[in-house]
């Protein structure tokens, strides 16, 4: 970081990160009251609604949503979509995208400019909810991974990706014997990881934050991921699914309570996994944003 010597330059430096500060603490106070919220015992909890630091923690709450069977299996269907839809779509991308990238495909143009047709028009909600339905896949796990086999945001990505990768590694690898397969997956993919990465993490929060999908075709509670639940849970304000059962606790809790605690469980793991591919994130950035 460079810093200013004159008077004025570090009246702006100071003014700067006052300001920036100030705008972090705007956007991670609906985080932290969240959390906050989410650990409050009752006597806090009934007195005030805004704790910046609670005098006491406790984590009843979180024992009464883990306690829940749906809950739990919301949780397991969630990670299950999570880790298979980002797997599936980014295979699928990945494979559409690579042969995009060679002038000598046949229809190419043709191809690529059909692809972008479907960034600006879709055949409506009727004709699609009629399509899952004939598809057989109406309350089924499939309708949240198979009909998103591809992004067309990410195969552009993963195709300018593609396209600064140095054709000479591949034409010395052709002329080693290797087809397009293996130059594929021997060469292309290990290449791409930081793009692969950035792409994962799309696909990953977008499936983990999926609801609107599970509102439209699936009917079985017991299939809903944790965001259907949360919804549930949140806007249409339905305790059903923290109330049903028994749960001993010295002291009641708050409704409030407990939604602050399922949202702290839909959002943690997509916390802690955002760190481990962070650099390749920005990598992955900067590298697909930029054509050669």
């Amino acid at each position: 970081m460079v810093r200013s010597t004159s008077v004025s330059g570090k009246i702006f430096d100071i003014l700067n990160i006052g300001f920036l500060v100030f705008m972090a603490c705007i956007m991670l106070y609906p985080f932290w009251h969240v959390l906050v919220g989410s650990v409050l015992p009752y006597e806090e909890a009934v007195k005030t609604s805004f704790n910046i630091l609670p005098r006491s923690i406790s984590f009843e709450a979180y024992e009464y949503v883990f306690s829940k069977n749906t809950i739990l299996m919301s949780v397991v269907v969630s990670v299950f979509v999570t880790v298979i839809g980002t797997l599936y779509q980014l295979l699928i991308t990945s494979i559409a995208a690579y042969p995009l990238t060679k002038q000598d495909l046949p229809g190419r143009t043709a191809i690529f400019l059909f692809i972008i047709f479907t960034m600006f028009f879709g055949g409506g909600l009727i004709p699609y909810y009629l399509l899952i339905k004939s598809l057989g896949m109406v309350n089924s796990l499939a309708v949240m991974i198979i009909p998103a086999a591809l992004s067309t945001y990410n195969l552009i990505v993963l195709k300018t990706f593609f396209q600064n990768i140095p054709i000479d590694l591949e034409e010395s690898a052709k002329i080693d014997g290797a087809g397009y397969i293996r130059v594929f997956f021997q060469i292309i993919i290990p290449l791409s990881f930081p793009a692969l990465a950035t792409i994962a993490l799309f696909i990953a929060v977008g499936q983990w934050n999926n609801w609107y999908v599970p509102m439209l075709f699936l009917n079985d509670k017991e299939l809903w991921p944790l965001a259907m639940v949360l919804r549930d849970v949140l806007i249409n304000n339905n305790m059903e699914l923290t109330r049903s059962g028994s749960f001993v606790s010295k002291d009641f809790m708050l409704g409030d309570t407990i939604k602050n605690a399922i949202v702290m469980v839909s959002v943690i793991p997509i916390i802690i996994v955002y760190p481990f591919i962070q650099k390749h994130f920005v990598k992955g950035v900067m590298i697909g944003s930029i054509k050669s």
